[in-house]
């Protein structure tokens, strides 16, 4: 991570002091409800892929992403373990979107896990779905950036998070077993559609789309 006085590590101060003013607004909402994981982030890419994966049934897709993240996890880990750095809302005072307890506020704050694992998510959501990359990523770069609105990582943290898990996924790329998931992956998204799943909720998409749009800082 960037030094406390070092130009990147001055700027994540002023961005996180100047996200505080978010506390209450729509772009708040949505990071405290990406703040989620589990099930809760795969229905997070529902309005970019067009489909309501809330209570859809997808074994093999979620079976990928599962083994996607279990690759990039240990490489988060270590660094946090590593570097100890402190969260923002232990070094200053705000508000954070989400409650923070003795156990979360000593964890490490670089690099983001969140972050990593939702760009992992986008990334390979991405390469099943390539006719949704753009609103895939984008979603994928506004989960990160919410880590960011609730108060609980620097944009340095969240950078890093989303380094690890580019690096990962090149790698992963390569495989022939995580390209043939990938198919498979596809082809239950297809079948998924051509079954009518529903469409995602248009009020959490409108949202979600504005969020989107422009960084929040």
């Amino acid at each position: 991570p960037p030094a406390d006085d070092a130009p990147l590590g001055q700027a994540d101060f002023a961005v996180y002091r100047a996200t505080r003013a978010l506390e209450g607004t729509p772009r708040w909402e949505l990071a405290a409800k990406d703040a989620e994981a589990g099930p809760a982030l795969l229905a997070d890419f529902g309005c970019a892929l067009g489909v309501d994966l809330t209570n859809a049934s997808t074994p093999r897709l979620s079976r990928l992403l599962a083994r996607s993240v279990a690759d990039v996890s240990p490489i988060i880990g270590g660094a946090k373990d590593l570097y100890k750095r402190k969260r923002p809302f232990v070094v200053e005072s705000g508000p954070t979107c989400v409650a923070t307890s003795e156990e979360f506020a000593a964890s490490g704050s670089y690099p983001s896990g969140h972050s990593a694992v939702g760009w992992m998510y986008a990334l390979v959501l991405a390469h099943v779905a390539p006719e949704h990359a753009t609103a895939i990523l984008a979603r994928g770069r506004a989960y990160g950036e919410s880590r960011v609105v609730c108060g609980v990582h620097y944009v340095s943290d969240v950078d890093a998070g989303r380094l690890a898990s580019s690096a990962v996924f090149a790698a992963l790329t390569a495989d022939p077993e995580f390209q043939a998931d990938v198919a498979s992956a596809r082809e239950e998204l297809d079948a998924l559609r051509r079954a009518g799943a529903g469409a995602p909720d248009r009020a959490r998409c409108a949202l979600e789309n504005a969020a989107s749009s422009e960084r929040p800082w």
